[in-house]
């Protein structure tokens, strides 16, 4: 296993948890089936992480975090969860930028 991927599995773990505190403390169904969707995709980024586009779809997944994410802290100015995920989601991005960056587009990563 290689370290991407420990920051994809972490970070889908982190969604899933976000998505059923959301659940629990507000009772938002739509936290809940947005962290477990985007969460799921986070871990399976990280499970098949040899495939060749899973760090553009990573890259992908943490950048519309970011702007959906950002857009509601700018709105609420409320840091849970929202200022969180983005900071998760852009050292997401930083690491799959480094990822491409070594091994380049569409090869098979580290």
């Amino acid at each position: 296993m290689h370290w991407p991927q420990v920051v994809l599995y972490i970070y889908g773990i982190l969604l899933i948890v976000g998505g059923f505190t959301g659940y629990a403390k507000a009772r938002s169904v739509p936290s809940l089936w947005a962290g477990l969707i985007c969460g799921l995709i986070a871990l399976f980024l990280g499970y098949d992480y040899i495939w060749h586009y899973a760090p553009i779809c990573a890259l992908i997944l943490a950048l519309v975090l970011i702007v959906l994410m950002g857009r509601r802290y700018l709105r609420t100015r409320k840091p849970m969860p929202s200022l969180m995920i983005v900071i998760l989601s852009v050292i997401v991005v930083i690491v799959q930028i480094y990822v491409m960056s070594v091994d380049g587009l569409g090869n098979a990563p580290l």
